[in-house]
């Protein structure tokens, strides 16, 4: 069975520090193509979430300057993460539940990453894939 630990391998954990501005994560974010960021203290420890719904409700349509405003006043509160040895569905359930498309991923108290609804896609595309594959050689016997 598949675990989170297996689909965020091999990737770089992104994230910003609690000292940045809202435009630093949003440059950050825009740089490496993603929705979401976790946003780590100095003791490397998770503090929130900065998402594009953050920035567009807390700051854009605030009328604030994103360069003007600290990461810590307008991040999201952790409300759920994924632990790497959980699975994709236990993931899904989470994120219906929570209404979110981002989980922070954790291995035990650590934080070593974020998964995203895209992940989960990936995942499912693939194991239906896999057993198209095995329908079609078992026809073809």
């Amino acid at each position: 069975m598949i675990t989170i630990g297996d689909v965020i391998r091999d990737r770089e954990p992104y994230y910003v520090r609690d000292t940045a501005t809202a435009l630093d994560a949003a440059e950050y974010m825009m740089s490496r193509n993603i929705g979401a960021v976790c946003v780590l203290n100095e003791d490397g420890k998770l503090s929130g979430i900065f998402s594009e719904r953050d920035l567009l409700r807390r700051i854009v349509l605030k009328g604030k300057t994103a360069s003007d405003v600290p990461i810590r006043d307008v991040m999201s509160q952790i409300e759920v993460v994924i632990d790497c040895s959980d699975t994709p569905h236990d993931a899904l359930e989470r994120m219906e539940k929570y209404s979110t498309r981002h989980l922070p991923v954790v291995r035990g108290e650590r934080w070593v990453g974020m998964l995203s609804i895209r992940d989960i896609m990936r995942v499912e595309l693939s194991e239906r894939g896999d057993e198209l594959r095995l329908l079609h050689e078992y026809m073809q016997m």
